[in-house]
């Protein structure tokens, strides 16, 4: 392992400095020349002393430009051990905490997480609107949406007067217990 780093450190010693040359010839046949004196490095936008103060000029931008955001990346030293790894990945704070908000639905009675909907009454609900939605479907016919509200009517409902003049969806069967009235009226203020 020690000589495998010795190795790695010379070979990029070798591409830094190979690099550097190209650049300094890059700089060189454009123009450019590199500066004579080591510079203070800060932080923040570079623009170089001798370029003009123009807006308009159209040189090209060296190498050093195009490495700007070019960086090495650390790498370990040694490799982590599985010990570790296992003890940084299952440390208590990183587990699944137990839930403490769990009760049951007042409708069905399966366990439920407080502030969300029950999943076995949602599953109910939607099997109840994509039926509803393919009756809709076939009342529209050519797939045009309708001009006028619609009311869902089961088979032991009675229609009310301000009902007669919208568009009706016949179920042929029983109300689901779970479809109350207030959930009714709430759909039909909203």
């Amino acid at each position: 392992l020690y000589r495998g780093s010795k190795m790695a450190t010379s070979l990029l010693r070798i591409f830094q400095t190979a690099f550097q040359n190209v650049e300094i010839r890059l700089l060189q046949a454009f123009g450019l020349h590199p500066p004579t004196a080591p510079a203070v490095a800060v932080a923040g936008y570079h623009q170089p002393l001798h370029e003009s103060q123009n807006s308009d000029s159209t040189q090209p931008a060296g190498l050093r430009s195009l490495l700007d955001g070019v960086f090495l990346m650390a790498a370990p030293k040694q490799r982590r051990t599985l010990e570790r790894r296992q003890k940084r990945q299952r440390h208590p704070n990183k587990l699944i905490k137990p839930k403490t908000n769990l009760f049951p639905c007042p409708e069905c009675g399966s366990v439920m997480q407080e502030g969300f909907l029950c999943i076995n009454c949602y599953q109910r609900i939607k099997y109840e609107t994509a039926i509803i939605r393919q009756k809709m479907a076939e009342a529209e016919g050519g797939g045009l949406a309708a001009t006028t509200d619609t009311v869902v009517r089961y088979a032991d409902e009675e229609l009310t007067g301000s009902d007669k003049s919208k568009r009706v969806i016949e179920m042929f069967r029983k109300k689901p217990e779970w479809f109350t009235k207030d959930m009714y009226d709430h759909w039909k203020t909203s």
